[in-house]
């Protein structure tokens, strides 16, 4: 569920994109643009790597959903979120999640994984610990920075302290230093499963998917961290999030870990 804008060629082709695997229950604004984010690669010139140049984003100065449209997806969100086994709610700062949803969000989902998002349009403003409840969470170095600038240099005890925040268990993404994960006081880590990758953008929403699955399915927090790092190290290989990461290659990869 989320809010676009009304241009008919992007309805069009998210519709044609993703409907076949996706519900989407979208709500169309006639004020706010659906959000675009153009990237600029370059490529390595010894290995198929590419690394971002710059980005340029349509994103307007003013981040607020007319009242209408808001209204109509708040109605929506309340009917449909208690319906579920699990809710991810990715929270990427653009002015969709203001209070009251956040609100409907925490009281209503069964079960809620959390990622709450820094990038260079809201860096400082969108701090994780804004949340109360969270059943299970992933946030990376520099979210866990801004969330606790006084234990910059205590990332354990920082990563412990959002745990006890939140009420739930969470992950720390670290990039080529893998992830921690952390249930109650105790906090494991795991490595990255590979070092050769494609297009990092896009690698720490298939860690959440990943680990937020296994995590609503009952697996403690360690497994989930494994099948997380599984699924950075698959998302890391796919450039532009061209595609999903796909179960039978999750499933190899498992089956090859296990068996080293």
């Amino acid at each position: 569920m989320s809010i676009i804008g009304n241009e008919e060629e992007i309805r069009l082709k998210l519709f044609d994109d993703v409907s076949d695997r996706i519900q989407l229950k979208l709500t169309y604004s006639s004020e706010f643009p659906t959000i675009v984010k153009h990237r600029y690669l370059t490529r390595n010139a010894k290995r198929e790597e590419y690394k971002k140049i710059f980005a340029i984003t349509n994103i307007p100065e003013k981040m607020r959903f007319e009242e209408e449209a808001l209204q109509k997806f708040k109605e929506r969100l309340r009917e449909k979120v208690g319906a579920y086994d699990v809710v991810f709610l990715c929270d990427f700062g653009n002015g969709l999640v203001d209070g009251e949803i956040m609100d409907i969000v925490q009281k209503g989902a069964k079960y809620l994984v959390l990622n709450c998002q820094t990038n260079s349009s809201n860096y400082g403003r969108n701090i994780i610990t804004k949340y109360t409840r969270a059943d299970a969470f992933s946030l990376d170095q520099t979210e866990l920075k801004l969330a606790y600038p006084a234990m910059a240099d205590n990332e354990n005890g920082a990563l412990r302290e959002l745990g006890r925040h939140m009420g739930g268990r969470g992950w720390l993404t670290k990039g080529a230093m893998g992830a921690q994960g952390i249930e109650g006081d105790q906090i494991d880590e795991c490595p990255a499963f590979t070092l050769a990758v494609k297009d990092t953008v896009g690698a720490g929403d298939a860690f959440l998917s990943m680990a937020g699955i296994f995590s609503a399915a009952g697996a403690p927090a360690e497994v989930g961290t494994f099948m997380g790092n599984i699924g950075g190290a698959l998302g890391s290989n796919i450039i532009g999030n061209k595609e999903a990461v796909e179960k039978v290659n999750v499933l190899k990869y498992v089956h090859t870990l296990m068996n080293i």
